[in-house]
Protein backbone atom coordinates (compact mmCIF):
# COMPACT_ATOMS: atom_id res chain seq x y z
CA UNK A 1 0.00 0.00 0.00
CA UNK A 2 2.75 2.51 1.01
CA UNK A 3 4.35 1.54 -1.90
CA UNK A 4 1.43 3.33 -4.02
CA UNK A 5 1.64 6.24 -2.48
CA UNK A 6 3.32 9.48 -3.73
CA UNK A 7 7.58 9.56 -2.32
CA UNK A 8 7.94 12.81 -0.52
CA UNK A 9 11.55 12.90 0.45
CA UNK A 10 12.50 13.96 4.39
CA UNK A 11 16.00 14.51 4.54
CA UNK A 12 15.85 15.26 8.64
CA UNK A 13 12.07 15.05 10.58
CA UNK A 14 10.79 19.17 11.02
CA UNK A 15 10.16 20.13 14.35
CA UNK A 16 7.14 17.85 15.66
CA UNK A 17 6.93 16.00 12.92
CA UNK A 18 6.06 12.86 14.73
CA UNK A 19 3.19 14.41 16.26
CA UNK A 20 1.44 14.74 12.52
CA UNK A 21 3.50 11.59 10.66
CA UNK A 22 0.14 9.27 11.13
CA UNK A 23 -2.05 11.66 9.53
CA UNK A 24 0.36 12.22 6.76
CA UNK A 25 1.53 8.70 6.35
CA UNK A 26 -2.19 7.72 5.29
CA UNK A 27 -1.49 10.13 1.96
CA UNK A 28 2.11 9.72 1.77
CA UNK A 29 5.10 7.38 1.48
CA UNK A 30 7.94 9.37 3.56
CA UNK A 31 11.83 8.66 2.12
CA UNK A 32 13.26 9.05 5.73
CA UNK A 33 16.68 9.96 4.84
CA UNK A 34 18.07 10.36 8.65
CA UNK A 35 16.96 6.72 9.47
CA UNK A 36 19.35 5.45 6.54
CA UNK A 37 22.60 3.61 6.85
CA UNK A 38 23.65 5.04 3.47
CA UNK A 39 25.37 8.23 2.96
CA UNK A 40 22.82 11.19 2.01
CA UNK A 41 25.14 11.39 -1.33
CA UNK A 42 24.13 7.61 -1.93
CA UNK A 43 20.83 7.90 -0.31
CA UNK A 44 19.61 10.35 -2.98
CA UNK A 45 21.00 8.74 -5.87
CA UNK A 46 18.96 5.50 -5.14
CA UNK A 47 16.26 7.67 -5.10
CA UNK A 48 16.94 10.19 -7.95
CA UNK A 49 14.02 9.03 -10.14
CA UNK A 50 11.47 8.64 -8.42
CA UNK A 51 11.44 11.40 -5.81
CA UNK A 52 9.15 14.68 -7.10
CA UNK A 53 8.74 16.27 -3.61
CA UNK A 54 10.69 17.11 -0.26
CA UNK A 55 9.85 18.25 2.97
CA UNK A 56 12.06 20.23 4.58
CA UNK A 57 12.43 22.51 7.76
CA UNK A 58 14.20 26.01 8.29
CA UNK A 59 17.38 23.83 9.84
CA UNK A 60 17.56 21.50 6.37
CA UNK A 61 19.74 23.60 3.46
CA UNK A 62 18.25 22.42 0.31
CA UNK A 63 21.75 23.46 -1.32
CA UNK A 64 22.65 23.15 -4.68
CA UNK A 65 24.63 19.95 -4.41
CA UNK A 66 21.46 18.22 -2.95
CA UNK A 67 19.53 19.41 -6.12
CA UNK A 68 21.39 17.85 -8.37
CA UNK A 69 20.94 14.34 -6.86
CA UNK A 70 17.57 15.12 -7.82
CA UNK A 71 16.73 15.84 -11.59
CA UNK A 72 13.18 14.55 -11.27
CA UNK A 73 12.49 17.21 -8.24
CA UNK A 74 9.27 19.50 -8.87
CA UNK A 75 8.57 20.75 -5.52
CA UNK A 76 10.19 21.71 -2.21
CA UNK A 77 7.78 22.52 0.41
CA UNK A 78 9.15 24.08 3.68
CA UNK A 79 7.42 24.34 7.10
CA UNK A 80 9.17 28.04 7.72
CA UNK A 81 8.19 31.22 6.23
CA UNK A 82 11.86 31.99 5.41
CA UNK A 83 13.48 30.61 2.57
CA UNK A 84 17.07 31.35 2.93
CA UNK A 85 17.59 28.02 3.47
CA UNK A 86 17.22 26.76 -0.20
CA UNK A 87 18.65 27.63 -2.95
CA UNK A 88 16.59 29.90 -5.18
CA UNK A 89 18.26 30.84 -8.21
CA UNK A 90 18.95 26.85 -8.68
CA UNK A 91 15.15 26.30 -7.79
CA UNK A 92 13.91 29.09 -10.22
CA UNK A 93 16.69 27.70 -12.92
CA UNK A 94 15.13 24.46 -13.12
CA UNK A 95 11.42 25.51 -12.08
CA UNK A 96 11.00 23.64 -9.43
CA UNK A 97 8.17 25.15 -7.15
CA UNK A 98 8.26 25.95 -3.57
CA UNK A 99 5.52 26.44 -1.08
CA UNK A 100 5.95 27.88 2.63
CA UNK A 101 4.07 28.50 5.75
CA UNK A 102 2.76 31.55 4.48
CA UNK A 103 0.84 33.39 7.05
CA UNK A 104 0.36 30.39 9.59
CA UNK A 105 2.95 31.82 12.44
CA UNK A 106 2.24 35.38 11.74
CA UNK A 107 -0.06 35.24 15.19
CA UNK A 108 2.74 33.35 17.42
CA UNK A 109 5.49 35.22 16.16
CA UNK A 110 3.62 38.58 16.91
CA UNK A 111 2.75 37.42 20.19
CA UNK A 112 6.67 36.58 21.16
CA UNK A 113 7.96 39.60 20.05
CA UNK A 114 5.51 41.49 22.58
CA UNK A 115 6.27 38.69 25.18
CA UNK A 116 9.95 39.62 24.49
CA UNK A 117 9.72 42.94 24.65
CA UNK A 118 7.60 42.68 27.80
CA UNK A 119 10.09 40.47 29.51
CA UNK A 120 13.08 42.83 28.36
CA UNK A 121 11.54 46.25 29.86
CA UNK A 122 9.96 44.94 32.92
CA UNK A 123 12.78 42.06 34.09
CA UNK A 124 10.50 39.72 34.20
CA UNK A 125 12.68 36.74 33.88
CA UNK A 126 15.42 38.33 35.60
CA UNK A 127 13.05 39.14 38.47
CA UNK A 128 12.23 35.03 38.47
CA UNK A 129 15.49 34.27 38.52
CA UNK A 130 16.24 36.71 41.49
CA UNK A 131 13.61 35.14 43.58
CA UNK A 132 14.54 31.62 42.73
CA UNK A 133 18.29 32.36 43.45
CA UNK A 134 16.83 33.35 47.28
CA UNK A 135 18.54 36.99 46.49
CA UNK A 136 15.49 38.56 47.19
CA UNK A 137 15.76 38.25 51.30
CA UNK A 138 19.21 39.36 50.87
CA UNK A 139 19.15 42.56 48.88
CA UNK A 140 15.79 43.69 49.32
CA UNK A 141 13.58 45.09 46.38
CA UNK A 142 14.29 44.36 43.27
CA UNK A 143 15.70 46.75 41.09
CA UNK A 144 13.87 49.23 39.19
CA UNK A 145 14.85 50.92 35.26
CA UNK A 146 17.49 49.49 33.20
CA UNK A 147 20.83 50.63 34.03
CA UNK A 148 22.72 53.72 32.44
CA UNK A 149 26.66 54.27 33.19
CA UNK A 150 27.69 57.75 34.02
CA UNK A 151 31.65 57.95 33.72
CA UNK A 152 31.36 61.62 35.21
CA UNK A 153 28.75 63.88 35.62
CA UNK A 154 27.90 65.78 32.47
CA UNK A 155 27.97 70.17 33.08
CA UNK A 156 24.73 70.71 35.43
CA UNK A 157 23.64 67.15 35.66
CA UNK A 158 22.72 68.02 39.17
CA UNK A 159 20.00 70.44 37.99
CA UNK A 160 18.85 67.67 36.22
CA UNK A 161 19.49 64.28 37.62
CA UNK A 162 15.84 64.21 38.58
CA UNK A 163 15.01 63.56 34.98
CA UNK A 164 16.77 60.66 35.11
CA UNK A 165 16.44 58.99 38.32
CA UNK A 166 12.72 57.63 38.13
CA UNK A 167 13.80 56.12 34.97
CA UNK A 168 16.62 54.33 35.11
CA UNK A 169 19.10 52.94 37.58
CA UNK A 170 22.47 55.14 37.49
CA UNK A 171 25.70 53.75 37.88
CA UNK A 172 27.68 56.94 39.17
CA UNK A 173 31.21 55.73 38.84
CA UNK A 174 33.01 58.99 39.68
CA UNK A 175 31.57 57.97 43.26
CA UNK A 176 32.28 54.20 43.55
CA UNK A 177 36.04 54.19 45.31
CA UNK A 178 37.15 51.43 42.92
CA UNK A 179 39.11 52.01 40.17
CA UNK A 180 37.07 53.11 37.08
CA UNK A 181 38.46 49.64 35.48
CA UNK A 182 37.06 47.70 37.97
CA UNK A 183 33.89 49.30 38.20
CA UNK A 184 33.18 48.88 35.01
CA UNK A 185 34.28 44.97 34.75
CA UNK A 186 31.56 45.02 38.13
CA UNK A 187 28.83 45.96 35.91
CA UNK A 188 30.20 44.73 32.74
CA UNK A 189 27.56 42.50 31.56
CA UNK A 190 24.80 44.78 32.90
CA UNK A 191 25.47 47.89 30.94
CA UNK A 192 23.80 48.96 27.60
CA UNK A 193 24.30 52.41 27.50
CA UNK A 194 26.16 54.95 28.63
CA UNK A 195 26.65 58.72 28.86
CA UNK A 196 29.36 60.67 26.90
CA UNK A 197 30.30 64.34 27.78
CA UNK A 198 33.45 65.93 26.24
CA UNK A 199 34.92 65.66 29.47
CA UNK A 200 34.34 61.54 29.79
CA UNK A 201 35.73 60.04 26.62
CA UNK A 202 34.51 56.76 25.63
CA UNK A 203 37.99 55.36 24.46
CA UNK A 204 38.17 51.52 22.75
CA UNK A 205 39.77 50.82 26.61
CA UNK A 206 36.66 51.70 27.80
CA UNK A 207 34.29 49.55 25.51
CA UNK A 208 36.24 47.09 25.95
CA UNK A 209 35.66 46.58 29.50
CA UNK A 210 32.10 46.79 28.07
CA UNK A 211 31.37 43.78 26.27
CA UNK A 212 27.38 44.29 26.54
CA UNK A 213 27.48 47.85 25.64
CA UNK A 214 24.51 49.06 22.74
CA UNK A 215 24.12 52.37 22.56
CA UNK A 216 26.82 55.56 23.67
CA UNK A 217 24.49 59.02 24.52
CA UNK A 218 26.22 62.24 24.25
CA UNK A 219 25.82 65.28 25.71
CA UNK A 220 27.26 67.06 23.08
CA UNK A 221 27.13 67.68 18.92
CA UNK A 222 30.07 66.67 17.80
CA UNK A 223 31.71 63.31 18.64
CA UNK A 224 35.54 63.37 18.56
CA UNK A 225 35.51 62.24 22.67
CA UNK A 226 34.29 58.92 20.96
CA UNK A 227 36.07 56.17 19.30
CA UNK A 228 33.95 56.15 16.22
CA UNK A 229 35.74 53.40 14.23
CA UNK A 230 35.36 50.88 17.47
CA UNK A 231 31.47 51.72 17.69
CA UNK A 232 30.97 51.29 14.13
CA UNK A 233 32.72 47.78 14.66
CA UNK A 234 30.83 46.71 17.42
CA UNK A 235 27.20 48.14 16.32
CA UNK A 236 27.20 50.48 18.70
CA UNK A 237 24.27 52.98 18.67
CA UNK A 238 25.49 56.78 18.85
CA UNK A 239 22.59 59.27 19.81
CA UNK A 240 24.32 63.04 20.29
CA UNK A 241 22.68 66.50 20.86
CA UNK A 242 20.84 66.84 17.23
CA UNK A 243 19.90 70.43 16.82
CA UNK A 244 19.24 70.84 20.12
CA UNK A 245 22.22 73.06 20.86
CA UNK A 246 22.19 74.75 17.31
CA UNK A 247 20.86 78.51 18.44
CA UNK A 248 23.16 79.01 21.05
CA UNK A 249 25.98 77.73 19.50
CA UNK A 250 25.46 80.45 16.82
CA UNK A 251 24.41 83.29 19.03
CA UNK A 252 27.96 82.74 20.81
CA UNK A 253 29.49 82.83 17.34
CA UNK A 254 28.12 85.65 16.35
CA UNK A 255 28.44 87.30 19.50
CA UNK A 256 32.20 86.51 19.56
CA UNK A 257 32.63 87.92 15.70
CA UNK A 258 31.32 91.12 16.91
CA UNK A 259 32.76 91.38 20.29
CA UNK A 260 36.19 90.93 18.32
CA UNK A 261 35.40 93.41 15.23
CA UNK A 262 33.55 95.90 17.93
CA UNK A 263 36.37 95.84 20.99
CA UNK A 264 33.81 94.83 23.44
CA UNK A 265 35.46 92.97 25.70
CA UNK A 266 38.68 95.05 25.46
CA UNK A 267 36.78 97.98 25.68
CA UNK A 268 35.26 96.43 29.37
CA UNK A 269 39.01 95.96 30.24
CA UNK A 270 39.99 99.27 28.81
CA UNK A 271 37.10 101.02 31.28
CA UNK A 272 37.47 98.92 34.68
CA UNK A 273 41.20 99.59 34.72
CA UNK A 274 40.82 103.27 34.89
CA UNK A 275 42.55 103.89 31.34
CA UNK A 276 39.55 106.04 29.96
CA UNK A 277 40.13 108.95 31.88
CA UNK A 278 44.05 108.94 31.08
CA UNK A 279 44.21 107.64 27.68
CA UNK A 280 41.05 109.13 26.18
CA UNK A 281 40.85 107.72 22.77
CA UNK A 282 40.11 104.13 22.63
CA UNK A 283 41.40 102.37 18.83
CA UNK A 284 38.36 101.78 16.36
CA UNK A 285 36.44 98.74 15.74
CA UNK A 286 35.32 97.65 12.41
CA UNK A 287 31.73 97.20 10.94
CA UNK A 288 30.07 94.44 10.68
CA UNK A 289 27.66 94.96 7.74
CA UNK A 290 29.09 93.79 4.16
CA UNK A 291 31.56 91.89 5.68
CA UNK A 292 32.28 88.38 3.43
CA UNK A 293 32.31 86.44 6.19
CA UNK A 294 33.43 82.19 5.46
CA UNK A 295 31.57 79.85 7.37
CA UNK A 296 33.35 76.11 7.70
CA UNK A 297 31.10 73.46 7.69
CA UNK A 298 27.42 74.19 7.17
CA UNK A 299 25.39 72.09 9.28
CA UNK A 300 22.45 73.25 11.49
CA UNK A 301 25.13 75.17 13.57
CA UNK A 302 26.74 77.20 10.31
CA UNK A 303 23.11 77.05 8.76
CA UNK A 304 21.94 79.67 11.97
CA UNK A 305 25.20 81.21 11.96
CA UNK A 306 24.58 81.76 8.42
CA UNK A 307 20.60 83.09 8.94
CA UNK A 308 21.84 85.75 11.85
CA UNK A 309 24.85 87.22 9.88
CA UNK A 310 22.47 87.86 6.94
CA UNK A 311 20.56 90.02 9.65
CA UNK A 312 23.00 92.34 10.04
CA UNK A 313 24.48 92.62 5.81
CA UNK A 314 27.01 90.23 5.54
CA UNK A 315 28.40 88.03 2.60
CA UNK A 316 28.03 84.30 3.43
CA UNK A 317 30.50 82.16 1.81
CA UNK A 318 30.94 78.41 2.51
CA UNK A 319 33.28 74.87 2.95
CA UNK A 320 31.81 71.87 3.87
CA UNK A 321 32.55 68.28 2.96
CA UNK A 322 30.17 68.44 -0.08
CA UNK A 323 28.14 71.09 -1.77
CA UNK A 324 24.94 71.55 -0.04
CA UNK A 325 22.17 71.22 -2.43
CA UNK A 326 19.22 74.04 -2.41
CA UNK A 327 22.08 76.77 -1.17
CA UNK A 328 22.83 80.02 -3.02
CA UNK A 329 25.73 80.69 -1.18
CA UNK A 330 28.88 80.39 -2.65
CA UNK A 331 30.53 77.21 -2.29
CA UNK A 332 34.42 76.60 -1.96
CA UNK A 333 36.02 73.23 -1.53
CA UNK A 334 39.22 74.33 -0.65
CA UNK A 335 39.50 76.05 2.92
CA UNK A 336 42.51 78.49 1.20
CA UNK A 337 40.25 79.86 -1.60
CA UNK A 338 37.22 80.42 1.20
CA UNK A 339 40.05 82.33 3.61
CA UNK A 340 41.33 84.11 0.37
CA UNK A 341 37.81 85.32 -0.80
CA UNK A 342 36.75 86.00 3.15
CA UNK A 343 37.11 88.96 5.99
CA UNK A 344 36.07 86.22 8.58
CA UNK A 345 36.09 82.45 9.13
CA UNK A 346 33.84 81.08 11.74
CA UNK A 347 34.56 77.39 12.33
CA UNK A 348 31.26 75.48 12.88
CA UNK A 349 32.37 71.87 11.46
CA UNK A 350 33.26 68.54 13.79
CA UNK A 351 36.85 67.60 14.09
CA UNK A 352 37.74 64.46 12.26
CA UNK A 353 40.73 63.61 11.55
CA UNK A 354 40.37 65.42 8.34
CA UNK A 355 39.60 68.15 9.97
CA UNK A 356 42.41 68.44 12.69
CA UNK A 357 44.49 71.09 12.20
CA UNK A 358 42.44 72.30 8.71
CA UNK A 359 43.11 75.72 9.95
CA UNK A 360 46.71 75.86 9.50
CA UNK A 361 49.21 78.65 9.03
CA UNK A 362 48.74 78.43 4.98
CA UNK A 363 44.75 79.08 5.51
CA UNK A 364 45.68 82.21 8.19
CA UNK A 365 48.14 83.36 5.57
CA UNK A 366 45.61 83.68 3.04
CA UNK A 367 42.52 85.30 5.16
CA UNK A 368 45.56 88.57 5.78
CA UNK A 369 46.13 90.54 8.09
CA UNK A 370 43.13 92.05 8.68
CA UNK A 371 41.39 88.44 8.69
CA UNK A 372 38.97 87.19 11.61
CA UNK A 373 38.40 83.80 13.34
CA UNK A 374 35.81 82.76 14.89
CA UNK A 375 35.87 78.85 16.53
CA UNK A 376 32.50 77.23 18.17
CA UNK A 377 33.75 73.59 16.59
CA UNK A 378 36.42 71.82 18.01
CA UNK A 379 40.08 73.60 19.69
CA UNK A 380 42.03 70.92 17.22
CA UNK A 381 40.40 71.95 14.16
CA UNK A 382 43.30 75.27 14.38
CA UNK A 383 46.78 74.42 14.61
CA UNK A 384 46.78 76.55 18.04
CA UNK A 385 50.71 76.92 17.65
CA UNK A 386 50.64 78.56 14.55
CA UNK A 387 47.60 81.01 15.50
CA UNK A 388 49.22 81.73 18.25
CA UNK A 389 52.44 82.75 16.49
CA UNK A 390 49.72 84.55 13.98
CA UNK A 391 48.24 86.75 16.23
CA UNK A 392 51.33 87.94 18.14
CA UNK A 393 52.92 88.71 14.67
CA UNK A 394 50.05 90.34 13.22
CA UNK A 395 49.41 88.15 10.29
CA UNK A 396 45.63 88.15 11.08
CA UNK A 397 43.73 90.59 12.89
CA UNK A 398 42.02 88.73 15.79
CA UNK A 399 40.27 85.81 16.74
CA UNK A 400 37.07 84.89 19.38
CA UNK A 401 37.63 81.51 20.92
CA UNK A 402 34.99 79.60 22.90
CA UNK A 403 37.11 75.61 21.98
CA UNK A 404 40.83 75.33 22.77
CA UNK A 405 43.41 72.57 21.41
CA UNK A 406 44.11 71.23 24.93
CA UNK A 407 41.01 72.33 27.47
CA UNK A 408 41.20 74.02 29.93
CA UNK A 409 44.73 74.96 28.90
CA UNK A 410 44.49 77.66 26.47
CA UNK A 411 48.29 79.40 25.37
CA UNK A 412 49.10 82.08 27.61
CA UNK A 413 50.56 84.35 25.01
CA UNK A 414 46.34 85.00 24.24
CA UNK A 415 45.77 86.80 27.77
CA UNK A 416 47.79 90.33 26.56
CA UNK A 417 46.31 90.11 22.89
CA UNK A 418 43.19 92.70 22.45
CA UNK A 419 42.22 91.74 19.27
CA UNK A 420 41.47 88.26 21.03
CA UNK A 421 38.16 87.29 23.09
CA UNK A 422 38.36 84.26 24.94
CA UNK A 423 35.48 81.98 26.30
CA UNK A 424 35.45 78.39 28.32
CA UNK A 425 33.37 76.10 25.85
CA UNK A 426 30.22 77.55 26.64
CA UNK A 427 28.56 78.17 23.98
CA UNK A 428 25.89 75.81 24.31
CA UNK A 429 25.72 76.88 28.15
CA UNK A 430 21.91 78.06 28.58
CA UNK A 431 19.30 77.23 31.24
CA UNK A 432 16.87 76.52 28.30
CA UNK A 433 19.26 74.58 26.12
CA UNK A 434 20.26 72.27 28.99
CA UNK A 435 16.84 71.35 30.06
CA UNK A 436 16.21 70.45 26.34
CA UNK A 437 19.16 68.51 26.12
CA UNK A 438 18.39 66.54 29.29
CA UNK A 439 14.96 66.25 27.74
CA UNK A 440 16.65 64.86 24.34
CA UNK A 441 18.74 62.63 26.55
CA UNK A 442 15.96 60.86 28.42
CA UNK A 443 14.07 60.49 24.99
CA UNK A 444 16.68 58.82 23.55
CA UNK A 445 17.13 56.53 26.62
CA UNK A 446 13.44 55.56 26.46
CA UNK A 447 13.61 54.95 22.74
CA UNK A 448 16.46 52.51 23.17
CA UNK A 449 15.18 50.29 26.09
CA UNK A 450 11.70 50.38 24.21
CA UNK A 451 13.57 49.12 21.26
CA UNK A 452 12.13 52.41 19.44
CA UNK A 453 13.87 54.90 17.22
CA UNK A 454 15.94 56.99 18.45
CA UNK A 455 15.31 60.46 18.51
CA UNK A 456 18.92 61.42 17.50
CA UNK A 457 20.55 59.04 16.04
CA UNK A 458 24.36 59.48 14.51
CA UNK A 459 24.33 58.25 10.90
CA UNK A 460 27.50 57.52 9.07
CA UNK A 461 27.79 58.89 5.87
Amino acid sequence: MADQLPQVLVLRPPPVFTLFETQFSQKFHFLRAWESPLPTAEFLATHAASVKAVLCSGSTPITADILRHLPSLQLIVTTSAGLNHINLPECRRRSISIANAGEIFSDDCADLAVGLLMDVLRKISAADRFIRAGLWPIRGDYPLGSKLLILKPPSLFSDFQYKFSPKFQLLKAWESPLPTTLFLTTHAHSVKAVVSSSSSPITSDILRHLPSLQLVVATTVGLNQIDLPECRRRGISIANAGKILSEDCADMGVGLFIDVLKKISAGDRFVRSGLWPIQKDFPLGSKLGGKRVGIVGLGSIGLEVAKRLEAFGCIILYNSRRKKANISYPFYSNVCELAANSNALIICCALTDETRHMINKEVMKALGKEGVIINIGRGAIIDEKELVQCLVQGEIGGAGLDVFENEPDVPKELFTLDNVVLSPHVAVFTQESFSDLYDLMVGNLEAFFSNKTLLSPVLDE
